[in-house]
């Protein structure tokens, strides 16, 4: 905060420069101004400020600077003032509002998150961070102060981030420097004990303005449904951009956040997957344990306007992060839900996990004319370096839970000596060339080809092992866009993304990259004068070359292949279709709604015709709305998620399980109130009605979904 008040000092000299005229008494006394899309929006995408869930540009899918409209897969936009008026504290809060996203809450291992079936790779501001957000006890879970949009491209996205998954890819986009001072702080209490604090200051930093800064401070503790559980958030983030010349702009930022706390992997379900009656509140784990996971992102950028409206961009990120686990601990067995035994708890007395990236992004881009038209181009190259260090101390004897409902995590004493300490090192290298052009083939059509070739590896740095490792893999992406009139677009497209194997078939080579390819055909609109978007889009996404194991060939750790050997004959279908509506319906009303249905199933191999991904449900709605009343200081919202059935299964014969969610409806709350032009106060209610669900993770443990929560929010804007 001290920060925030030295930078806060600087902005007050250039006041009487920076500072821009006060609105009409008559529009300040509304809660949020009409949506105007500012010029920065319109060229940038930055969403702060326009006062509405409407998206602007985005460079996501192709690098190119294209509305949603214009993109020919979906995306989905969390803006600013959609996460301010649900009080989303954390980037898992955006990215939960996004239909068709489905999240994976596992405790102190973090979340993750799928689409259409398959796990989204995860981006700051397009570049990669093959780290994840929170995922796999690699990095706290990211806040939200620091962020101006969450964008959700849904789809194989493998045109500019390489080797993953297909579900698509998250991508983060930071807050930057404004041309004028402006600052607000934030102050919010919360349901178990929550108390959040945030500051937020931009302004020139020279009375010409060719230097501007940004500096957001938070301090977010807070404790938790669950016995035990608390977390302390300690966080920073500042930037500078420099005008170096009339064409040429240095930026560099440093975000960086520690949590402190204490976690679970959540309660067992009985030994059939049945609910065994275990409350919410009740702790599972070792009371003496102790969580400290901190990430730090350098960046450093340059942007270059050349002529004939070209641009070259060079951008290097440094993320780290460090994870440290004391008196680690988690559930095994099965539990006897009649006698409370059967459960084990796992301790280790410590587990170490450390990460590093080192990303880079060069491109240049800008319009050429062929053939009498105009059409966009650009070219670059990008890659990172991702090491993970990981250590444990390993585990002794479990020790045995007489009843798991009479538990007491604070007699368990200090973890017993023994175990064997394990550790691991990897070094995964992705790189990558790329070019991407949007044909002009007439005024409504437009043709968007692009091409990248990828290397990729991953390196045990202990033992000096290489595998799986690819070379050249091609990666193509189209998409035609057709304007039938002002207002509406089809578009139909095609992307991939690889995913490398280590398996072997019976002559001994290595299985062919797993293919995951994206077909995509829809309709997007822009209505009312452009403030509202609307989409409809059907999807096919094949996933195939998954490795079966080989029968033919006699399981043997002394043939070719080590052990087994595999085919590439598994194929995986998901389809669906996506509708969203996102943006301004009428002055006063903001709306963000969405609603998805997948169906995925095996096409191929062992389990041919089988359902694929069950805990993950077919059916998902989400609706976000803010209703400012005409005349008055009041606004009122709510958000609803809604999804249907899902399940998991495990084990065979007389130990089979099946855990169960049904369908359920999440309802929120919100009501704002303009206690002057600049003050506004906020109540906020999440899971009104206290649903109780679970998170689908495995029988021994599984987190239950957070009960009902209230929160209220003080924000002055100076």
């Amino acid at each position: 905060m001290a920060a925030c008040l030295a930078l806060f000092s600087i902005a007050q000299a250039q006041a009487q420069t920076s500072v821009p005229a006060e609105a009409p008494a008559d529009a300040a006394v509304q809660s949020l101004p009409a949506v105007t899309v500012t010029g920065q929006a319109e060229q940038d995408g930055t969403t702060e400020n326009t006062g509405t869930y409407q998206p602007g540009v985005s460079s996501t899918a192709t690098k190119l600077k294209l509305t949603s409209r214009e993109t020919p897969q979906t995306i989905t936009t969390i803006t600013r003032q959609q996460m301010d008026d649900a009080a989303m504290t954390s980037v898992d809060d955006a990215v939960k509002a996004a239909s068709g996203v489905f999240f994976s809450d596992r405790g102190s291992n973090g979340g993750a998150y799928y689409s259409r079936g398959f796990e989204l790779q995860t981006q700051f501001d397009g570049m990669a961070a093959p780290g994840g957000i929170s995922a796999w006890n690699r990095a706290p879970q990211v806040d939200s102060a620091f962020i101006d949009r969450v964008e959700v491209l849904q789809g194989a996205s493998g045109l500019l981030t390489g080797a993953g998954e297909p579900g698509g890819t998250i991508n983060l986009v930071r807050k930057r420097p404004t041309n004028t001072f402006q600052a607000q702080a934030e102050v919010q209490l919360g349901s178990w004990n929550g108390r959040r604090v945030v500051g937020d200051i931009s302004s020139p930093l020279t009375k010409s303005g060719s230097v501007r800064g940004r500096l957001v401070a938070v301090a977010d503790n807070s404790d938790s449904f669950v016995d035990y559980i608390f977390r302390n958030r300690r966080a920073i983030y500042g930037i500078v951009e420099a005008d170096l010349t009339s064409s040429t702009l240095l930026s560099a930022s440093v975000q960086y956040q520690a949590d402190k706390g204490r976690n679970y992997f959540g309660a067992p379900f009985a030994s059939d997957g049945s609910d065994a009656g275990t409350p919410r509140s009740a702790f599972y784990n070792d009371a003496n344990q102790s969580v400290d996971k901190s990430y730090t992102i350098y960046t450093l950028g340059v942007t270059q306007q050349l002529q004939n409206n070209w641009e070259l961009k060079a951008t290097y990120s440094r993320q780290q992060t460090e994870n440290e686990i004391n008196n680690y601990s988690y559930l095994s067995g099965r539990l006897n839900a009649a006698t409370g035994g059967g459960m084990n708890l796992n301790r280790m007395r410590r587990f170490d996990r450390d990460t590093s990236t080192d990303a880079v992004d060069v491109y240049a881009s800008g319009p050429f004319h062929l053939a009498g038209r105009k059409h966009e181009l650009a070219v670059g190259m990008n890659g990172s370096i991702y090491r993970d260090k990981y250590s444990g101390s390993g585990y002794p004897p479990a020790t045995a839970i007489d009843n798991i409902y009479e538990f007491n995590p604070g007699a368990l004493g200090s973890v017993a000596a023994g175990g064997t300490p394990y550790e691991g090192n990897d070094k995964t290298t992705s790189l990558g060339i790329y070019g991407v052009a949007r044909w002009s083939l007439t005024d409504d059509l437009k043709l968007i080809t692009g091409l990248r070739v990828s290397n990729f590896q991953v390196r045990d740095t202990l033992t000096g092992n290489v595998a799986p490792k690819e070379t050249g893999v091609i990666t193509p992406y189209a998409g035609l866009i057709y304007n039938i009139n002002q207002q509406y677009s089809v578009y139909a497209s095609y992307s991939d993304i690889f995913n490398p194997q280590t398996s072997k078939s019976a002559d001994g080579s290595v299985l062919k990259p797993v293919v995951g390819a994206n077909y995509e055909v829809g309709i997007k609109g822009e209505l009312l004068n452009k403030t509202l978007n609307v989409s409809a889009a059907l999807f096919r996404l094949e996933q195939s070359n998954l490795g079966v194991e080989d029968t033919s060939v006699d399981p043997d750790p002394a043939n070719i292949c080590g052990g087994t050997c595999y085919t590439s004959a598994g194929k995986v279908i998901s389809q669906g279709v996506d509708l969203g509506v996102n943006g301004q319906v009428g002055r006063n009303l903001n709306l963000a709604a969405g609603y998805t249905y997948t169906t995925a199933r095996y096409a191929s191999g062992p389990e041919n015709g089988t359902r694929y991904a069950t805990d993950q449900p077919r059916h998902s709605l989400r609706i976000s709305a803010d209703y400012r009343l005409p005349g008055t200081n009041w606004a009122f919202g709510g958000q609803v998620a809604a999804t249907s059935s899902a399940y998991k299964t495990g084990g065979s014969g007389p130990t089979a399980w099946t855990i169960r969610n049904s369908a359920m409806v999440l309802v929120g709350l919100n009501a704002r109130y303009n206690i002057t032009p600049k003050t506004q106060v906020s109540l906020v209610v999440s899971n009104l009605t206290d649903r109780r669900y679970r998170h689908l993770e495995g029988v021994n443990y599984s987190t239950f979904g957070e009960p009902r929560k209230f929160m209220v929010n003080l924000r002055h804007m100076f």
